[in-house]
């Protein structure tokens, strides 16, 4: 035999409860879209315990079914049985047929009276059982309902929260990249105006180097100049010296010439002398003298 009617009731709103403690799960568990109240739930999971729900109900609903269909098939029973006990009443009219038929109005009275107590019994049970569940349902419905607008609420606040505190460091972010350029344009204005002082400097330095370079150079050319003309000049007077020497050379060479030419001819008027007298060193000329004497001056 299966389970009496009330321990299955009993039973049926702890399976209900589970199956929509598992369907609550699944739906905390979605992904909540920002800035909308709308929520990301896997169909197939959510279909799936809809299903266990549905078959979670308890079978009072099936059993009232079921009683109806009995109470039909009694009903249809007890018809044919009247039928059969009033086939049996005319048959046995002559004695029993007054008898009979108060027997079997009674017995179908007793039995239809019977299964519509018992009908209405169950169709309360189960009308008090499918109530419960319903506030149950209902209950727990509203309890979700405000768990999931208290979740809104806070992740609501939390992303205003976290938006504010966002711009907040965009913000000072912002506000420090602004200062950093700024202290990279003074720094490159710094820069820049101290490039410039150097290139300023190293043109003065060029221009003075210039200057230095252009003068040193004109005092070479100068010195360069002076050199050449005391080298000209030296060399004229080296020259004319030169020149001078040659001409008192030639002078010499003259006179010398013509010494010798005298002395051939005085040797040649004179007797022949002797070897010592060969020997004897000749006289200085008036040529020679004269020679020695501008040699001496211009060394001096």
């Amino acid at each position: 035999m299966g389970p009496s009617p009330a321990s299955s009731s009993s039973q049926e709103p702890g399976i209900v409860l589970d199956q929509l403690d598992q369907l609550e799960e699944s739906i905390l568990q979605g992904l909540r879209l920002p800035l909308t109240g709308m929520l990301l739930v896997d169909e197939d999971e959510v279909i799936e315990a809809l299903s266990r729900l549905r078959e979670s109900f308890p079978p009072t609903f099936q059993q009232a079914q079921a009683l109806i269909d009995q109470q039909q098939g009694y009903l249809k029973k007890i018809r044919d049985q009247g039928a059969s006990i009033v086939q049996q009443a005319k048959d046995k009219r002559e004695h029993l047929i007054q008898q009979s038929v108060q027997k079997g109005e009674n017995r179908a009275k007793q039995v239809v009276a019977e299964a519509a107590a018992q009908r209405d019994t169950m169709l309360d049970k189960a009308r008090q059982a499918v109530a419960q569940q319903e506030q149950a349902l209902q209950k727990k419905i509203e309890q979700t309902e405000q768990q999931f607008a208290a979740r809104r609420s806070q992740l609501e606040q939390e992303y205003v929260a976290r938006k504010e505190e966002q711009n907040q460091q965009l913000e000072q972010r912002r506000l420090q990249a602004l200062q950093e350029l700024e202290r990279i344009n003074q720094e490159k204005a710094r820069r820049k105006e101290l490039a410039q002082r150097e290139v300023e400097d190293m043109r003065q330095d060029m221009r003075t180097l210039c200057q230095k370079a252009h003068a040193h150079c004109e005092e070479l050319i100068r010195q360069a100049t002076v050199t050449r003309q005391e080298a000209d000049h030296y060399a004229r007077q080296v020259l004319d010296d030169l020149n001078n020497k040659l001409r008192d050379l030639q002078q010499v060479v003259c006179a010398i010439r013509q010494e010798q030419g005298r002395a051939a001819v005085h040797a040649q008027d004179r007797p022949t002398a002797t070897p010592r007298q060969r020997i004897a060193p000749p006289q200085e000329t008036a040529a020679t003298t004269q020679l020695r004497t501008r040699e001496d001056r211009r060394s001096a």
